[in-house]
Parts: C-alpha cells; sequence; structure tokens
C-alpha cells in the first residue's frame, strides 16, 4: 500500500529502523533497501538474528514500531494522502469494467485497517490482505493468492500485481501473475523494478490504462 496507493514520504521504512535502533539494532538506511515491502515481522525477525540478539526482543520491537507508526500516520502531525487525488475515481473505473482491485500489504493488520478507514479506501476496493493473514509476507506468493481466493478469481494469468518496490515485484513473478507492474511513487526505482522481472514500469499506478 504504502508508496503504490499511500503517499506516506517513506514513514514505515523510517518508523521500523526506528522501532530497531531503539533496541541498539545499529539498522542502516542502506541495510533497509532490501526489505522494502517485506512482512515488518521478518524484518525485525532479520536483523536480530544477524546482530546475535536474544530473540524475545522481537514482539517488543514490533509493538514500538507499531506505537510510532501508527503516530506518524495517525497523530496530530500526520501527513498521508492518496498517492493520486484521482485514485479512489480510478478504482471505480476498474471495477466498473469488471476488474477487481484488492489490496496485500507487509503492514501490520492493525495499521492496515486503520489506513483503509482514513482515507475512505474501503467503498473503492473489493478486498485486502496483511501478511499477517498468511504464513509467509513478500516475496512468496501467499498473499496473491489469498486475494484471489477473496474475490473469486481462479486464474493466476488473469492478476495483474502492481507495486513499488522489488519485493512487490518478485512476489507477482513468484505467484505467476500474468502482468507484473512496477510503479515509480515509491521505494525502489524503475531500473530496480525492471531488473527485479517487471513487465513494465509507470509513473504511478493511476497511469494503468484499461485496454
Amino acid at each position: 500500500m504504502a508508496g503504490t496507493t499511500v503517499d506516506e514520504g517513506g514513514i514505515v521504512y523510517e518508523s521500523l529502523r526506528q522501532a530497531m535502533n531503539a533496541y541498539d539494532l545499529k539498522v542502516s538506511e542502506e541495510e533497509m533497501g532490501p526489505w522494502h515491502g517485506a512482512q515488518k515481522i521478518e524484518v525485525i525477525s532479520h536483523f536480530v538474528q544477524s546482530r546475535r540478539v536474544n530473540s524475545a526482543i522481537i514482539p517488543l520491537i514490533d509493538k514500538e514500531f507499531q506505537q510510532i507508526a501508527s503516530n506518524a500516520y495517525f497523530g496530530e502531525a500526520k501527513n498521508i494522502s492518496l498517492i493520486h487525488p484521482n485514485l479512489l475515481k480510478y478504482f471505480d473505473e476498474l471495477r466498473r469494467n469488471g476488474i477487481k482491485v484488492g489490496f496485500n500489504t507487509g503492514y501490520p493488520r492493525y495499521i492496515q485497517e486503520r489506513l483503509l478507514d482514513s482515507l475512505n479506501f474501503r467503498p473503492h476496493i473489493d478486498a485486502y490482505v496483511s501478511s499477517q493473514d498468511v504464513v509467509m509476507g513478500r516475496p512468496s506468493p501467499y498473499m496473491v493468492f489469498h486475494l484471489m481466493e477473496k474475490t473469486l478469481v481462479q486464474d493466476v494469468k488473469r492478476v495483474a500485481k502492481v507495486g513499488d518496490t522489488v519485493n512487490d515485484i518478485k512476489e507477482g513473478i513468484n505467484a505467476g501473475c500474468g502482468l507484473v507492474i512496477g510503479v515509480e511513487s515509491g521505494a525502489d526505482t524503475a531500473e530496480e523494478l525492471m531488473k527485479a522481472g517487471a513487465h513494465y514500469v509507470v509513473k504511478n499506478v493511476t497511469d494503468i490504462k484499461l485496454e
């Protein structure tokens, strides 16, 4: 969601890094790069293990992350918006043409639910999934399959996966989606998205045209 449908300026990655560094893991911005779009608890677990720290702190870091991110997203100084002012109208157009709109995310379910409400997404989409709803987040394909189940789509070749991170692209490839499209509105560059296997890259999700 962040960087593809939600303009939040990278808050999620900075919040996650702050939470880990509050427990002295000393994670740099550069180290976070490969983890863009991944399930947040998986990111925390990776850095705890790589630092050879007691895994008992993982839920503590996760709680710290959710508090930092919630304050950044929903506090008085919040600065989040739709990735494009016409995004909801674009989704409505897709749905009028028989195209299901589904969200998946590496956010915890609690944050995803609040974002859906605060940006009024619910009336304009068909389904949503958090990485907490499946056994593994991106780049594993399970969130795509869960969305297919929720929207009663049987053929993965009729699925277009759209995302702003390398892990989004790998998720779509691993699922076998008919189209895997990168967007330049978020974390990773067009070059990185194409190198990961995107079929093509657009500036913004609303640039994907019905054909």
